[in-house]
């Protein structure tokens, strides 16, 4: 039972470039492992549910806004089905103390045979009960968290946003807290030198380079006396000065080709990436008519690869000067095959 003067998770509201992600569905371990495409997937249904996520309704999206690639159909259908099959444990509570409870990430579905319809699906009873009395969330950046190219930094960079903000700067995990946090399978990367090279360092890296807001620090330490063994980890975050929120900011305009070169820092940035890209520049209105042009047309792979071949064409040239007009008229236009 929450306390009356605590603000609920549902109460609060997402933004045009936010979504509100309540605690328990962040800090979640998964039993079975999921993509970062799924992960992805699930935010955009969380998100699309909004208030409602608590209610024992059938919700509803576009299949087009669950595309995130070329591959969009089967992948999408494959994400659904995991996010089915996936039991997740959430941190809970259970007549005023500490519980786990284990419930399925994704209920019922049904969608629409064409590939312009519609996909209705629900979440599990007890799920919707744990996340009606949540007051704790994530306030994720929708550029942001799609801009990720690994899991791990997806899953890292939620778990900062959901405690950003807290009275604290820093958190402490047992190293099998932390490799189920982040969603390492049970049997990969089971030495802490392939955990920290393949899976922390990566992800650290991809979070300070793509989040505008705050930068993360993840440290091994042993234990006093018994040796040089890992076995706690440390997740320090800080809010960013300015100019850090400017690089990253600048990160999210360039395309994704070059990216982990240039968070490694092993060669200059591509001289093709020295403009912006131009979606930034496109207003959700903009976009919103461009997606029903491409649906009455026919066209498949979605209004995201739209403005991809559309910054393509661009590519070198002026920005044009009304970006939102040159969209909607190249989408009038495209090639449906």
């Amino acid at each position: 039972m929450i306390m009356s003067d605590q603000l609920r998770t549902l109460d609060v509201k997402s933004t045009s470039g936010t979504i509100v992600k309540p605690g328990e569905l962040v800090d979640v371990v998964e039993v079975t492992p999921l993509t970062l495409n799924d992960r992805k997937i699930y935010n955009l249904l969380v998100d699309n549910a909004k208030q409602d996520i608590a209610k024992p309704v059938l919700h509803s999206i576009d299949k087009e806004a669950l595309r995130l690639s070329r591959n969009s159909d089967e992948r999408v259908d494959s994400s659904i089905m995991r996010l089915m099959g996936a039991i997740a444990h959430i941190k809970t509570k259970q007549n005023g103390e500490s519980a786990t409870l284990r419930v399925q990430l994704l209920g019922k579905n049904i969608e629409h045979e064409r590939n312009d319809g519609k996909f209705y699906y629900s979440f599990d009873p007890d799920l919707r009960d744990a996340l009606n009395d949540s007051t704790v969330f994530a306030r994720l950046k929708k550029n942001v968290m799609l801009s990720f190219t690994g899991k791990y930094g997806l899953a890292l960079y939620e778990m900062v946003e959901k405690r950003i903000n807290m009275n604290k700067c820093q958190e402490e995990f047992s190293v099998q807290e932390f490799r189920n946090l982040l969603g390492v399978p049970k049997d990969k990367l089971t030495t802490w030198f392939n955990l920290r090279t393949r899976a922390i360092e990566p992800a650290e890296k991809e979070v300070n380079q793509l989040s505008p807001t705050f930068r993360v620090k993840i440290q091994g330490m042993s234990t006093p006396g018994k040796g040089r063994e890992i076995t706690h980890i440390v997740l320090k975050w800080w809010h960013t000065a300015p100019d850090g929120q400017d690089e990253s900011v600048k990160e999210l305009t360039y395309s994704k080709q070059g990216r982990k070169a240039r968070r490694n820092g092993t060669v200059e940035q591509l001289i093709e990436e020295q403009q912006s890209k131009l979606s930034h520049l496109l207003s959700d209105q903009a976009i919103e008519t461009a997606r029903k042009i491409l649906i009455n047309r026919g066209y498949r792979d979605g209004v995201q690869q739209a403005i991809i071949i559309w910054e393509e064409k661009f590519q070198g040239q002026a920005i044009p000067e009304n970006p939102n007009g040159a969209f909607i008229q190249f989408c009038k236009k495209i090639i449906v095959y």
